[in-house]
């Protein structure tokens, strides 16, 4: 099994918080995790392609007033792709992660049937790739963005209103020199409410326009979709246990000696060899308590495999403390070993 090591930035809080029937204290983890989207993954000079056509002005405009279906109007969406293509270029360049990202705005699309999408040609992917000195392109074939416009009456006489907007796209990625491409979609949705007024006209006067909406959804799929290449940033918390039996291994661990604190917890464990064994069975909790603050130091150390069987091992020990307590922990230690194997990758 590969361990995939994120960057972990500490910022450590010695702060007691007291809870039911023991105190801990916590610190902040800052964790780096992959990308969505692995796919351009050491490419670094990534070129974005306009290949989609303008959505026709009368397509994809419902109106529903009372429940019941109205004349649909035109709305010029002429602007939605390139709003989208900026929107994701300036993610994925503002990032850094990429030597450069540029983007060709002018559509490479000659078709002109907006319905039937349609993939760049193997040739012309390799002609841009060359021409653009790219490692992969980037290419949006197809956006397409519709709406519903509800109003009607409430019981107290008052009229809702509601927009909700609606985006489709489909993107390919071609690597320089390579015959295989990877297509994916990327769907998303924005809803507006209005405040309840006594006119209808009023309630309507709280949504934007059509227009309006529609652009701001497609700028909005495109930082989503640039933001899909891009490692994120999480804060996460790491609860410690603190308690007599415990404090040498405390000492350590605020100055950040991993390797020390997991020595003196495992003593306080009265560990052998490789076995966790509890030398006092009367102590449950300091065993307990000293297998999941073990757990976090092998995390610290970026050893995710014995953190996991530390932190089954505390799972285990709080079960057979077989109290309220025991049985929160065993929560809160389930929800952390989730944490622990999503860093971890076959």
């Amino acid at each position: 099994m590969k361990r995939l090591r994120p960057y972990i930035l500490l910022c450590v809080l010695l702060l007691c918080m007291p809870l039911v029937a023991q105190q801990q204290w916590y610190f902040s983890v800052d964790e780096r995790y992959p990308a969505q989207r692995s796919q351009l993954q050491g490419k670094h000079r990534i070129l974005v392609v306009n290949n989609a056509l303008d959505q026709p002005q009368e397509f994809g405009h419902t109106t529903m007033i009372d429940g019941e279906s109205q004349e649909n109007i035109p709305v010029d969406l002429s602007r939605s792709v390139l709003y989208c293509l900026f929107s994701a270029v300036q993610a994925m360049d503002l990032s850094g992660e990429f030597e450069s990202v540029e983007l060709m705005d002018i559509s490479q699309n000659t078709s002109t049937n907006y319905y039937a999408r349609k993939g760049l040609s193997y040739a012309k992917a390799e002609q841009l790739c060359a021409d653009y000195q790219s490692d992969a392109l980037l290419v949006l074939n197809q956006l397409v963005l519709y709406d519903l416009l509800e109003s009607f009456p409430i019981e107290d006489g008052s009229y809702y209103a509601s927009l909700q907007a609606y985006a489709q796209s489909h993107w390919t990625i071609h690597y320089a020199g390579q015959s295989r491409e990877f297509s994916f979609t990327q769907a998303d949705t924005l809803l507006w409410e209005s405040q309840l007024h006594y006119t209808r006209a009023q309630s309507l006067s709280d949504l934007p326009s059509r227009q309006e909406a529609l652009l701001h959804l497609a700028q909005e799929l495109g930082h989503k979709i640039g933001g899909s290449f891009l490692p994120s940033w999480q804060t996460d918390r790491r609860y410690i246990y603190e308690m007599d039996e415990l404090e040498a291994g405390l000492n350590a661990f605020r100055y950040q000696r991993w390797k020390e604190a997991i020595g003196s917890w495992k003593l306080a464990m009265g560990q052998g060899g490789e076995r966790l064994e509890v030398k006092d069975k009367n102590n449950k909790k300091a065993a307990a308590c000293a297998a999941a603050n073990i757990a976090i130091a092998y995390e610290m150390l970026g050893d995710y495999s014995s953190a996991c069987a530390y932190a089954n091992e505390a799972y285990r020990l709080f079960g057979a403390w077989k109290t309220a307590y025991g049985r929160q922990q065993q929560v809160n230690i389930r929800y952390y070993l989730e944490l622990l194997q999503a860093k971890q990758v076959k």
